[in-house]
């Protein structure tokens, strides 16, 4: 009689588990559904100016541009590297 009232009380637990998981793992999925709207939805309702890069020519968003007070660049690199070149273009004339 013991072993079935404890395999019982092991059923019901292994139930009570298994409800609880469910649960946590639908509540998550739900948080992310409504994170994902929320991203569309700031995105749609976002604009953001696009720039140039002055040595690529690629387009990029002005809050990820470089700006050397002139110009803008893709990145630090490309900065430098058009200063470099256009110091010595001007070297050579």
């Amino acid at each position: 009689m013991r072993a079935i009232v404890f395999l019982l009380f092991v059923v019901l637990i292994f139930f009570i588990i298994r409800f609880i998981l469910n649960r946590v793992i639908q509540i998550r999925e739900h948080n992310k559904k409504l994170a994902e709207d929320k991203k569309g939805s700031l995105a749609e309702n976002t604009t953001e100016a696009m720039v140039r890069c002055a040595l690529c020519d690629i387009h990029l968003p002005q809050s990820e541009a470089y700006y050397d007070g002139k110009d803008t660049f893709c990145s630090e690199g490309h900065m430098h590297k058009f200063h470099h070149q256009k110091n010595t273009t001007t070297t050579e004339d």
